[in-house]
Formats: C-alpha cells, structure tokens, sequence
C-alpha cells in the first residue's frame, strides 16, 4: 500500500493548471486570479481629495478668520480655487480645489455668516489626500495568491477594472454507484439507502473551487458504470466515482479504469479510506473514492481538494494546521494514517480536540459536527490522553 504522501504525490505529478477565462467583477469572488502582476492604468485616487468634511485652505495662511468662497463636493462641479486668505467648503472625498494644501475638519472650525475662523495654523497636507497614494498610474500591482476577496474586487474595481483574468474551475464529473441507491426525496425500497455521496462530493467541489457535474447513480453494472464514465469524461477535468473500489463481487469500478484506461494505484495506508483507485481514462483523472460516506467525504479532502487546487495554481489544500491536545483514547488502525473526526476548540492554554462522535466511516453525524481532522501518524494504536497532534481545521474554531 502507498502511504498518504507517495499516493498525493502520484496524484499531483503531471495535472496542468485549466485554461484563462475573463469574468466581470460582479463574479469574480473566489475565483483564482492569473498569477502576473496587474497594471494599473489610474492613479487611485484618481485626484487629491479631502479625507474629512471641513474646510480646504493654504496652510501659509495661518489661524485666521476667512471667507467661504464656495463648496466642493464629492461628484459636484469644479470649486473655486483657493487664494490667499480664503476657504472652500469640502466634503469627505471632494477633490482639492485649487491653490489648497490642506483641510481644517469641520470640528476645528467655526463657521458664521460666510466666514469661518481657524483656531490652530494648520499644517500642510493634513487630511488630504494625495493622487495615486493607494496605487499609482503604471504600477505593477500583484494580487494575493488565492480566491479573490471582496476586499481585492474592491480594489480591482477602484483601479477601473470591470473584469478580470481568472483560472477556469476544474470541471468534475461525480459519479455515486450502488444498486442500493435512490437520489433523496424518492421513496427507498428494500434495502435501499439514499445518495449522500453525489451531493456532499459536490459541493466539496464547489468548496474547493471546482464545477461540479452530478451524474444519476450507477447501478452496479460493469457496462453501465464504463457508459457513465465515458460519458461523464466527454466535459469534465476528471471525474470522480463513489462505491465500488473494494475488493467485493459487486466492486466493478477499478476494473472499469483497467479496462478503459489505465490504472495507477488503488489501495492507500490511510485511516478511513483505504480502497482508494486512480488511473487515467482517455488522458483524463478518473478517482474512485470509497463508497461509505465518511470516507468518501475524508479522502476527497486529502486528495482531490489538493489536485483542484493545483489544477487553479494553488498549492496544497488551503487549511489551516494547528497543534491540539487531545485528553481522551482514540483508537484507530496502526498500520496506517488516521484522519479522525474531531471539534477543535481554543482555550488559554492553547488548542483542545475532543471526539465528535463514532469515528466510523458510515457515520455522518460525527462528521457534520466535526471541524477538524485529527491526525494521528502510522505506528500509533490509539491517542494518548494529554498529548498534541496535528489538526487540519475544516471550519471555524470556537
């Protein structure tokens, strides 16, 4: 058996980034920026404008009482340009008029009858702010690696940007196969279970920055699983296959990939999630993850999400990583890595895990509850009460 880094390394050799598409702005969010620099063709600001509703003035002028000649407001016309001895009105983001150099805040001043009195010389420059001080014309601006923020949209929008260059999403085929399957909200038969899989892997995908495409379930048909396969093949980056992985009369998808491709490896050391395929059908990535939901869900996370995100430019799988103590006894499997469901929490003495519940790969429950995986290395039977291991946190942290 591979362990969990020869088996991702595998896994990574040879993917190649997708294709630049352009979106505009209002769908840009989280999408995966081209990795080059970005030119900026405005100042931003694009003028010196006021950083404080008051008045602008020349400095040289010094505490004294002046006139109001007029008012410069945010999207208004033109002022008029300030002389010696005089004033104009300012709004916060209004632009400089003319001939100021500074801003008195309104609260610094006081106004009466079209003169207003400075009590303080004020000092060149303050509260204006100057053209270009966030980004100058011709600046080359790299943007965060990673999927683009708000606060980053905010900023492409501020330099006159309407759209920009992104990565394709990866488009993945999911394939759940079970003859026991039913798709949820059907009426389930005997012996008959619904598809958590399909819509659980889809939306990892969608998590880690993929296009799903949800494929029916498979019946456990060798014919039927290599029609759904080629088909899902025909649009897709790679496709990935719940069920049918192991070494059961009924597991026929690691066969299929034989038969229609080539297969890699199929079995890793890693805790849940053991029966893992992957191969290449028609040069495309063909996964097939374990078919108890659990399992699925845990080695798509240490294994797809990292290739998806290579597939965008990114590298690794994006968690944070913390240390964690642990006060009670896990079992797992000592041969292999266990990934064990676990809530995280943070106290004053540092990180905590404790059990989210069974740790069997059937069981969603403890899963849905869980916000880390715990990771406990190849050699261990159990945690030992007190001591700290690795966490990947897959949400928020208490």
């Amino acid at each position: 058996m591979l362990t969990v880094d020869e088996a991702l390394a595998r896994l990574l050799a040879g993917l190649g980034e997708t294709d630049v598409e352009r979106v505009p702005l209002s769908e840009a969010l989280g999408r995966v920026p081209i990795d080059a620099p970005l030119i900026s063709a405005h100042d931003v600001p694009p003028f010196p404008n006021s950083a404080m509703d008051g008045y602008a003035v020349r400095a040289a002028d010094g505490g004294m009482i002046r006139p109001v000649i007029g008012e410069s407001r945010a999207g208004g016309s033109p002022a008029r340009a300030v002389e010696a001895g005089t004033a104009v009105r300012i709004m916060t983001g209004a632009p400089l008029p003319d001939g100021a150099d500074t801003v008195v805040p309104i609260e610094h001043a006081q106004e009466r009858d079209g003169v207003v009195t400075v009590a303080a010389p004020p000092r060149p420059g303050t509260h204006v702010r100057s053209a270009g001080h966030d980004v100058r014309r011709g600046d080359a601006v790299e943007l965060p690696r990673g999927p683009l923020t708000p606060s980053v949209i905010g900023l492409l929008a501020a330099m006159g940007n309407a759209d920009v260059e992104v990565r394709r999403r990866p488009r993945v085929a999911i394939l759940s196969t079970g003859d026991e399957l039913r798709p949820p909200g059907a009426s389930l038969g005997h012996g008959q279970i619904f598809d958590a899989n399909g819509p659980a892997l889809a939306a990892a995908v969608i998590e880690a920055g993929g296009d799903p495409r949800l494929m029916d379930p498979a019946t456990d048909d060798p014919a039927v699983i290599g029609e759904r396969i080629r088909a899902g093949l025909e649009d897709a980056d790679l496709l990935i296959a719940s069920g049918g992985v192991s070494v059961g009369e009924h597991d026929h998808v690691r066969g299929v990939i034989e038969r229609l491709g080539t297969l890699d490896f199929w079995r890793i050391a890693v805790q849940p999630g053991k029966p893992l395929a992957f191969g290449r059908v028609f040069e495309r990535a063909v996964i097939g993850l374990p078919g108890n939901p659990v399992s699925a869900l845990v080695t798509f996370e240490l294994f797809v999400r990292p290739m998806l995100r290579a597939m965008l430019g990114l590298a690794g799988d994006g968690r944070l990583r913390v240390r964690a103590r642990v006060g009670e006894t896990l079992s797992k499997d000592a041969p292999r890595r266990a990934y064990l469901r676990v809530r995280v929490e943070r106290g004053a003495d540092g990180y905590r895990a404790v059990s989210a519940g069974g740790q069997s790969s059937s069981q969603l429950l403890p899963l849905a509850w869980a916000n880390a995986l715990l990771v406990v290395p190849e050699g261990l039977s159990a945690t030992e009460p007190g001591a700290s291991y690795e966490a990947i946190l897959l949400g928020a942290v208490a």
